[in-house]
């Protein structure tokens, strides 16, 4: 058996992964990424909305009544600060800010009870501040949009091998932590020796350490991109929003004189409301792709034809949308429903990180800081003692 020995390994290839990476690398760190041989680095982020959030998914309040307002708070500033350090440093290390846009970020209540969710959350101070438009409240923090996701990945991937880290193509078979190191053994026969193992590969944390298979529960999502053609019209004021509900999120912009739209959700027209299951397109049928592109018609457009001025919506039922592509995605959630981050096994030389569900971009890079902060000084400021995964494991919580 082939043997290699790293300082750090690195499982999975996302945007936590890469931005660990890209963290640890300029501490001159020897790092490897592994990967199955049927993905690529940064899979998850070319098929996704390709947004950084600013703030969680779901409603703020709901992680108030149910965490406290100490967590909830915590939780929201934990995207923004992860924003905020994509812009100011991440973007400027790669020399990427132009392949990216500031978009103000709304979040929309369709339903009495939404907005007035939305209006209590602002008054508990969630970075939300009311409009003219009750219906319709502005986040305090932009989001960031990529304007070519092809670009942004291959740049990071140079900039991570430029760095000498090393990507791996193999699935984890087994995993092992000892008091001297970890080591993992690879079904392509390799094994890696090395001081700290990152586990940056979400709902495959289960598969990896069997202890979290009933923990870490399978969310489903879509993703569907639509595109059409106007002349000699300026779109000057591309948005993105998300419902308050946390089911549905989009945004709206212009290349040249084509308008695209890219909706996620919603959650709730997939089988079993897309909750508790690992949905694949095959699990989908025709008759589901139908109710939710007809929401989108005849909700989503309707509703931001009302409440935002754009000009090429005046006429919806004439316009000649496209369905350019869609998909499905996968994220995962604790079932309580707060993040996991930190050690994941018993002598903290495995860490990681999962469970914000569609907030996976921004979180993951305060996560990947923190990662970084918990391996240089084996503790971190900015990390709550609640997103522990020890937590499932202590004695109050088994009793």
């Amino acid at each position: 058996m082939e043997t290699e020995s790293y300082d750090i390994v690195i499982v999975g290839a996302g945007p936590y992964a890469c931005f660990s990476a890209l963290f640890l690398s300029q501490q001159n760190f020897k790092i490897a990424i592994i990967h199955p041989e049927n993905t690529e680095p940064l899979d998850t982020f070319i098929h996704s909305l390709q947004i950084c959030w600013p703030s969680l998914n779901d409603p703020p309040t709901r992680a108030n009544v149910a965490h406290g307002n100490d967590v909830a708070k915590y939780l929201q500033e934990f995207c923004a600060n992860g924003a905020n350090i994509f812009f100011q440093n991440i973007l400027n290390i790669l020399d990427e800010k132009q392949n990216w846009q500031q978009l103000p970020c709304y979040r929309i209540g369709m339903q009495d009870f939404e907005y007035q969710e939305l209006e209590e959350a602002s008054k508990l101070g969630f970075n939300l501040s009311s409009t003219d438009d009750p219906k319709v409240f502005k986040e305090l923090f932009n989001s960031l949009q990529c304007l070519n996701a092809e670009k942004f990945k291959k740049t990071m991937l140079d900039y991570l091998q430029g760095n000498k880290v090393k990507f791996i193509k193999s699935r984890v078979k087994d995993i092992s932590e000892k008091n001297d190191g970890c080591s993992i053994i690879l079904e392509n026969k390799m094994k890696l020796n090395a001081e700290v193992i990152i586990l940056a590969n979400a709902l495959k944390i289960s598969e990896i350490l069997n202890k979290y298979k009933e923990i870490l529960v399978p969310m489903s999502d879509c993703l569907l991109e639509y595109s059409f053609y106007f002349k000699n019209i300026i779109f000057s004021n591309p948005i993105s929003f998300r419902a308050a509900n946390g089911h549905f999120a989009g945004t709206i912009f212009q290349r040249d004189q084509n308008i695209f739209m890219k909706f996620t959700g919603p959650r709730f027209l997939l089988p079993s409301a897309g909750a508790g299951i690992y949905l694949d397109e095959s699990k989908i049928t025709p008759e589901n792709w139908e109710k939710i592109i007809n929401y989108h018609s005849k909700v989503i457009l309707p509703f931001l034809k009302t409440h935002f001025e754009f000009p090429f919506l005046n006429n919806i039922d004439e316009l000649n949308m496209y369905l350019i592509k869609k998909n499905i995605l996968v994220d995962c959630y604790p079932c309580d429903e707060l993040p996991l981050l930190g050690e994941f096994g018993k002598l903290g030389k495995i860490l990681g990180n999962t469970g914000w569900l569609a907030t996976g971009f921004s979180a993951g890079v305060w996560a990947a800081y923190i990662t970084h902060e918990l391996i240089m000084n084996e503790k971190s400021y900015f990390l709550h003692s609640r997103l522990h995964p020890r937590r499932f494991f202590t004695r109050f919580i088994k009793s």
